[in-house]
């Protein structure tokens, strides 16, 4: 079992929008998360107490890891927003987009 894997119970918008993000990541060479699980369902996240992101199709978890430049615009900003822009990128090509709940967790909607 890996920190990267796909949970299970997404819907066919969450699966598409995870495996742009590996592939992201891969190409990236950036795939660290700090120990802790990167990716989580709805379902999971309802089921953690968790609030926000519980209409999405898909939760990442950045807290730590090297996924953060790629969700979180504060870190971004530091690496002048090349793998923030990349990932947006990315996922508006599978017609998702990512918006950041708090400073650690971001959520995919559909466009």
């Amino acid at each position: 079992m890996s920190d990267l894997d796909m949970p299970e119970g997404l819907s066919d918008v969450g699966k598409a929008a995870y495996e742009k993000i590996m592939r992201v990541l891969h190409l990236s060479n950036k795939t660290y998360t700090g120990g802790c699980k990167a990716f989580y369902s709805p379902q999971e996240w309802k089921e953690r107490g968790e609030k926000y992101g519980l209409k999405s199709h898909l939760i990442i978890v950045y807290d730590g890891g090297e996924l953060t430049s790629f969700f979180n615009a504060d870190h971004a900003m530091m690496d002048g927003f090349r793998k923030y822009e990349f990932m947006r990128t990315e996922l508006k090509d599978s017609k998702t987009y990512s918006e950041e709940c708090t400073g650690w967790y971001s959520a995919v909607y559909e466009i």
